[in-house]
C-alpha cells in the first residue's frame, strides 16, 4: 500500500533512489498521479529538486500514468548518447540527445495528459489565480506566456498551471495542474534577475525549443493543488519589445475562435463543450494585452481582480 501525506523532500536519498529504481515513486498532482522512473541521474536529481514540495506515494500499482526517461537499448547508449521517453514501456516519439533528458520528461508528461486525459476540457494556456479569481492566458509559442506566468506566480499569484487550463464543465471551475514553469532562452536570465531566490533547474541548451530551464513552483501553489478556482477572465497576452501596455476588449466570437485554436481536446466534447464555453463567455472578462513591461501588465491585471 502507498503512504499518503508524504512529501518528496521527507524521503531520505536512499528511499528516493530506491523508489525511483523500483518504479514505486508516484508524484501526486491532485488532478492525476504519475509513476516516474529514469536511468539518468540528472533527471532523478532534477525531479527531487523541482518536486520536493509535492505529496508522493510509494506504490507500484496505483497511478494514472507510468512514465520513464531511459537510455535506448541500442548502440546509442554509448555513441552520441540519447534519451527516450516511455509511457507504460512504449516509446511514443523519437529519442532526443541525452543532454535533453529532463525537458523530455516534462514534455512527455504534457503529451500524456493532452493525449489521454479527457475527463476535463483542456486548453494550452497558463492559469493563475488572485483573490479567488482565475485568469486563463491562452497563447501560442513566442507570446511570452511562460515568462508572464513565472512573473505572476513569483509575485503572489497562485499558480494553477503553466501549460494546461483544465476546465470542469460540470462545475465551471478551473482545476490546478501545478507543474514546474518552463522558461526558454532570454526568459531564463530575466527570471533569474527578477527573482534571485527562485530555484531554476540547470539549463538544457540547443533543444528543439532553444535553451530550456524549469522554475520550481511556489510551495503554496503546490499545497493547494486540490483546490479549484472560479474562472474570472481570459486574457490573450502578446509580448512586443519596446511597446507600451495596451489592453483591448475581445469579442466573444474571437475569444471562442482563439480558445478552440488552443484546445487539446475540444473536438472530443463536441456540442457539450461548445455549449459550455458559449454559456461561460458572457460572464467573463475577455481581454487582449500587448505589453513589454510585465510589471505594468501585472498592475492592470491586479486592478481587475481586486475584491
Amino acid at each position: 500500500m502507498g503512504r499518503s501525506g508524504l512529501l518528496l523532500s521527507e524521503l531520505s536519498n536512499a528511499q528516493y533512489q530506491s523508489a525511483v529504481k523500483k518504479s514505486e515513486l508516484n508524484i501526486e498532482f491532485g488532478l492525476i498521479s504519475v509513476n516516474v522512473n529514469s536511468s539518468f541521474s540528472q533527471v532523478t536529481k532534477t525531479i527531487s529538486e523541482l518536486y520536493r514540495d509535492y505529496n508522493v506515494t510509494l506504490s507500484s500499482d496505483w497511478f494514472d500514468f507510468n512514465v520513464s526517461v531511459e537510455k535506448p537499448s541500442n548502440f546509442r547508449r554509448f555513441f552520441r548518447s540519447q534519451a527516450v521517453f516511455k509511457l507504460d514501456g512504449h516509446i511514443p516519439f523519437k529519442p532526443l540527445p541525452s543532454a535533453h533528458a529532463y525537458p523530455l520528461f516534462e514534455w512527455g508528461m504534457n503529451w500524456c495528459v493532452a493525449s489521454f486525459y479527457h475527463r476535463y476540457l483542456i486548453f494550452h494556456a497558463a492559469v493563475l489565480e488572485k483573490n479567488g479569481k482565475a485568469v486563463i492566458f491562452p497563447a501560442p509559442p513566442g507570446s511570452g506566456k511562460s515568462t508572464l506566468c513565472a512573473y505572476l506566480a513569483l509575485s503572489g499569484w497562485r499558480l494553477l498551471s503553466d501549460e494546461m487550463a483544465v476546465l470542469d464543465i460540470e462545475t465551471g471551475n478551473v482545476l490546478p495542474f501545478v507543474r514546474p514553469i518552463c522558461l526558454k532562452n532570454n526568459s531564463i536570465r530575466l527570471v533569474e534577475d527578477w527573482f534571485p531566490e527562485a530555484f531554476i533547474s540547470d539549463v538544457a541548451t540547443d533543444t528543439q525549443k532553444g535553451d530550456v530551464a524549469h522554475v520550481r513552483p511556489p510551495t503554496d501553489s503546490v499545497r493547494r493543488c486540490g483546490e479549484g478556482a472560479k474562472l474570472f477572465a481570459i486574457v490573450f497576452p502578446q509580448f512586443k519589445a519596446g511597446s507600451t501596455t495596451e489592453i483591448f476588449s475581445m469579442t466573444q466570437m474571437n475569444t471562442l475562435k482563439m480558445l478552440v485554436e488552443n484546445a487539446f481536446n475540444f473536438d472530443l466534447f463536441g456540442h457539450e463543450g461548445f455549449e459550455f464555453i458559449s454559456r461561460k463567455l458572457p460572464d467573463l472578462l475577455l481581454l487582449e494585452a500587448t505589453y513589454s513591461n510585465v510589471d505594468d501588465l501585472r498592475t492592470v491585471l491586479e486592478s481587475e481582480v481586486q475584491d
